[in-house]
């Protein structure tokens, strides 16, 4: 890559314009190129003809210029009135050169992240062309799972093992309000076409993030307008006619930017029926076993959302930034009706967030940085007929946070902070309806040290002050060691979980038949986990393999109350004696091989230790790997992409208790193994517009038992999918 910086006088006393140019090697421009001044909130990207100019004060700086295609490369520049500057940049071969924050909160290359971190860029989501977030992550996280929680027929998530609630998931670095389905974030506000890129941190975060980051985080990073003009506008139907439109615009002029962005997706409700009938075996209290065929269907959900969100940034000075954000979302479930039945009512999910930032920049050592964040989410059942309206859900989640950073002694990287939280929560399943709330303060301090070139260690202590718990702290120790083309990484992170509102204060009777209680007497929930990996890079091969082992004190598990023969039990939330264990394994690769062809493959290994008297109690699938192979290579104008995405979960056969006769009894189910794949073509035309085709369960996967196994895939066969998207600033030529 080539880029011919010219630096022009301006009439401001002792501001210059920094113009330039990026090419390849072929002399071709490269749009949307970034191009950052480091040390300063100064960023831009380069457009359609691979242009760009900065406005700086005269003096010295450090240009750092990137493009997830090349290695990125830093120069330094003298501002000052005549400046011709010609830098090549070389093919990246793998993605290590991609900067990432959430691992450190700080801008660190993924080479030189001490725990392993998983980029999902932009570009690789439109290769998998998904209609909605969650089927994005499946084709891309091994060891997670989604299932169908209880009654309300939702996506539920497991991930390593554990439950959604373990997993915690933000955007731009903060947390997201309420939940689809039980302890699982809905996924329908997360716009796929508003993604930058997606940062995967595996193992207890709760140092930087407190309680919900006990398995890993999840950072949505999402896209900002940083050219002086983006558009873009994009609309995608399937064979069952599921529809997803987005359209966003935006600007950056020298000190100002906004970008509007909105999103329109419909998807339908359907009926999956068994294929062939499963068969259960009971164990009975006179030990006898009992033979049961099932064979059922499921009623699969849909929805029609929309969601619109502006953001706006200003610079005061180079030095000193502000962004400003507001996000409005709402979604209705959609359900199958059968032949001559009505609708009685219709879920809706509403969702309100607010987000500011600030940023001062003392100088390339010194970083300022506070935020506020609102995030409300809210559920109600509308009657279509009496047009009554009932709100059975209500999440406000509040926080205001100030991080300082200190670079310091050329080794230490001193990242401090603080921050105020507090949540209330009403739901339908409280006495009376009513709401409760909780109160977090926390402390933090990490210190990431780069002993050497080839060792680096970081350390960090956070302190939680719950309004309920009192004080609690959670210790992270991680180093890293180079050695060649090896990096070896292992860690203990402590990891901390205070009861949630629902755990505490639930009470609610169903239909007369059982309650549903939460227990005020629940302890926090405290986990140590270790976690070791060796990673090995040459060329452009990289392979890494890493296991963890995590001990779980006080883990709260969800367990019955017998009220006697002939009854259903009640069910509550209570701490489980001893020590739960979790362990497992991942093994990743990644090579690109000649004719612009990438393979890529991961596999994860759980063991959630859920035996007991040699029957295994969990639902949980130990085995998943997911598999890619994609393709991009440049004809003439014409840019030709391909990818090929597959995902196999292994089958299982586990134990479940319950009731016969009034009486306990054990029933074991088995979960067949499932394997579904997903074919993409796509072309990239000239003036910004791009065709993608595709068929998703590529080869007719469908479950046979999928009313016996929650966590089957909720495929209706082979769907077509067509993808248009036209890039309106390359279209117009600007």
């Amino acid at each position: 890559m080539l880029c011919n910086i010219v630096v022009y006088a301006d009439a401001e006393v002792k501001k210059y314009i920094v113009a330039g140019t990026v090419k390849d090697v072929n002399e071709e421009p490269v749009a949307y190129a970034q191009v950052a001044v480091v040390g300063t909130n100064v960023t831009i990207s380069t457009g359609v003809g691979g242009t760009f100019n900065l406005k700086l004060n005269s003096g010295s700086y450090r240009l750092r210029v990137s493009h997830q295609n090349y290695k990125t490369k830093t120069l330094e520049i003298d501002v000052t009135e005549n400046l011709n500057l010609d830098i090549t940049l070389d093919m990246s071969e793998n993605d290590l050169s991609e900067v990432v924050v959430t691992s450190t909160q700080s801008e660190k290359m993924l080479k030189d992240v001490p725990v392993i971190t998983r980029v999902i860029t932009a570009e690789q989501i439109k290769r998998v062309d998904p209609q909605d977030f969650k089927s994005l992550l499946e084709y891309e996280l091994p060891g997670l799972q989604f299932g169908r929680a209880h009654g309300s027929g939702l996506p539920a998530m497991s991930f390593q093992g554990m439950y959604g609630r373990y997993l915690l998931f933000l955007i731009d670095g903060e947390r997201i309000a309420g939940e689809g389905a039980s302890e699982t974030i809905d996924f329908n506000r997360i716009g796929i076409d508003n993604i930058e890129r997606i940062e995967i941190v595996k193992g207890a975060m709760s140092t930087l993030y407190g309680s919900n980051a006990l398995s890993g985080v999840v950072n949505i990073i999402t896209k900002k307008a940083n050219r002086p003009f983006v558009g873009n506008v994009s609309a995608r139907l399937s064979r069952f006619w599921d529809q997803k439109y987005s359209l966003s615009l935006g600007t950056r002029l020298r000190k100002f930017s906004a970008l509007t962005s909105a999103v329109y997706s419909k998807h339908n409700p359907y009926v999956i029926r068994d294929r062939e009938e499963a068969t259960l075996t009971f164990k009975l209290p006179d030990g006898r076993d009992s033979i049961v065929k099932v064979k059922d269907s499921v009623k699969v959900r849909g929805y029609e959302n929309m969601s619109i969100e502006q953001k706006i940034g200003y610079d005061f000075t180079q030095r000193l930034s502000t962004e400003l954000k507001v996000n409005g979302y709402f979604n209705r479930i959609r359900d199958f009706l059968d032949i001559g039945e009505k609708e009685k009512h219709t879920d809706r999910f509403w969702g309100v967030a607010f987000n500011g930032k600030v940023r001062y920049i003392f100088d390339d050592n010194n970083i300022l940085e506070a935020s506020v964040n609102h995030d409300r989410f809210y559920k109600e059942d509308y009657y279509p007929i009496t047009k009554r309206i009932q709100r059975n859900y209500d999440n406000i989640q509040n926080n205001i946070k100030l991080n300082y950073k200190l670079f310091f002694l050329d080794r230490h990287y001193l990242n401090i902070g603080a921050e105020a939280y507090a949540e209330s929560l009403l739901h339908h399943h409280f006495k009376d309806t009513t709401s409760h709330n909780v109160q977090n303060y926390v402390l933090f301090a990490q210190d990431d040290y780069q002993i050497t070139d080839r060792l680096s260690i970081i350390g960090g202590l956070r302190m939680d002050i719950h309004s309920r718990y009192g004080m609690h702290l959670s210790p992270k120790l991680s180093a890293m060691y180079k050695l060649g083309n090896l990096a070896f990484r292992g860690g203990y992170a402590g990891g901390f979980r205070s009861p949630s509102l629902k755990e505490l204060y639930t009470e609610w009777n169903h239909q007369d038949m059982f309650m549903l209680l939460g227990n005020p007497n629940l302890k926090p929930e405290t986990s140590n986990q270790l976690s070791v990996s060796a990673e090995y890079t040459v060329g452009s091969l990289n392979t890494s393999v890493s296991g963890y082992y995590t001990q779980y004190r006080n883990l709260i598990v969800n367990t019955s109350i017998s009220k006697g023969p002939g009854q259903y039990p009640d069910q509550t939330y209570k701490n489980a004696d001893g020590i739960s264990k979790v362990f497992g394994a991942d093994v990743n690769m990644q090579v690109r091989l000649p004719f612009n062809i990438t393979l890529r493959g991961a596999y994860s290994y759980v063991n959630d230790d859920a035996t007991i008297d040699g029957r295994r109690y969990s639902m949980i699938r130990p085995h998943t790997v997911v598999l890619g192979a994609n393709y991009n290579r440049k004809f003439g104008k014409f840019l030709i992409t391909g990818g090929l995405n597959g995902r196999w979960l292994s089958g299982i056969s586990y134990w479940s208790n319950v009731v016969v006769g009034g009486k306990k009894s054990l029933v074991m189910s088995y979960f067949e193994p499932q394997m579904i794949w997903k074919l993409n073509m796509g072309c990239l035309f000239p003036r910004g517009i791009r065709l993608n085709v595709g068929i998703d369960n590529l080869f007719n996967n469908i479950s046979k038992n999928v009313s016996n196994d929650p966590y089957s895939a909720l495929s209706r066969g082979m769907e077509l999918i067509a993808n248009l998207s036209i890039n309106i600033a390359e279209l117009v030529g600007i």
